[in-house]
């Protein structure tokens, strides 16, 4: 009877440990499915922002002087609130913080300041420190034709110690050291110092119908790039070849078309990797299952 007994107790603790299994398991069945999804209290237009730093979720408001902190949440499909939300000044950045990339190897945020131009190493407890200022004449010469000129998105690569800058809706990704140059402008990476995500071959037209940059996220020998309003992502490699495209499931916002927008890596919250995208327009930040396992780790790659 009592080998029974703890048989029937092995049975039942094992089938619980699969229920239990099951539950913590995300929603995503597939690459480019919804693993979670956070509908944050603060709806802002421009200028969406998500940092991820191994432990918790971090995004700004449009040149905003707050730094948003919240909790990774379980996985669900399910559109659901914030956990653990705090709000932690940010000093030092006079016009405020627009766009946030997280550095493991620093423990702080590559972030763009809220005049798109200014580069900054922001601390976890808010306080910024200026690097360098990005020279529109001579450091971004492609013209942005847009309205949002001074919205311009960040993506730290951990494999060279450098940063990737885009300004939304234009179709050039630059490439910058993480040190200032002489006149303490960005100094451009020579060997590969942008991607053009318009050049024929490696245009996004045929997926898309256009091609621009909306955000952009970098592994170790990959650049991962969103295009609003379009329900791809795409690959490319640091020298500009289109690598691949993916299907995912961007939201449909009514009026505002699909407005997914900057992506930070994330390889160890969930059981499967992930790509977290903060959305324009509707506050809603995502995580969206990455094509392979650790295709983008975070922190910028390794």
């Amino acid at each position: 009877m009592i080998r029974s007994f703890a048989r029937r107790t092995v049975i039942v603790a094992a089938a619980a440990a699969l229920i239990l299994q099951m539950l913590v398991q995300p929603a995503a069945a597939a690459p480019g499915d919804v693993v979670a999804d956070i509908v944050t209290p603060e709806q802002r237009t421009m200028g969406p922002s998500i940092a991820f730093d191994g432990l918790n979720l971090y995004y700004t408001d449009h040149a905003g002087l707050l730094l948003h902190r919240i909790d990774v949440p379980p996985p669900s499909a399910a559109p659901q609130p914030p956990i653990g939300h705090i709000d932690i000044p940010i000093t030092g950045a006079p016009a405020g913080i627009m766009s946030l990339s997280y550095d493991r190897g620093r423990d702080a945020f590559w972030a763009i300041g809220g005049d798109g131009q200014t580069v900054y190493l922001l601390s976890k407890t808010g306080a910024a420190t200026l690097v360098f200022a990005v020279n529109i004449a001579t450091d971004r010469g492609f013209p942005q034709f847009m309205h949002f000129v001074h919205e311009a998105k960040i993506a730290y690569d951990r494999s060279d110690d450098s940063i990737w800058y885009t300004v939304d809706a234009t179709t050039r990704i630059y490439h910058y050291h993480t040190y200032p140059g002489a006149m303490g402008n960005a100094a451009q990476v020579a060997d590969t110092p942008f991607v053009d995500v318009a050049a024929a071959p490696n245009d996004m037209t045929a997926q898309c119908g256009y091609s621009q940059s909306s955000g952009v996220a970098a592994s170790a020998t990959s650049l991962f790039v969103t295009v609003s309003g379009c329900p791809y992502y795409f690959e490319y490699s640091k020298t500009g070849t289109k690598v691949a495209w993916y299907a995912y499931g961007a939201y449909d916002d009514p009026g505002n078309g699909k407005p997914n927008q900057d992506a930070e890596c994330d390889d160890v919250s969930y059981p499967v990797s992930v790509f977290w995208i903060k959305d324009a327009w509707n506050g809603r930040i995502r995580a969206f299952e990455q094509p392979a396992p650790a295709a983008c780790t975070f922190g910028g790659g390794s």
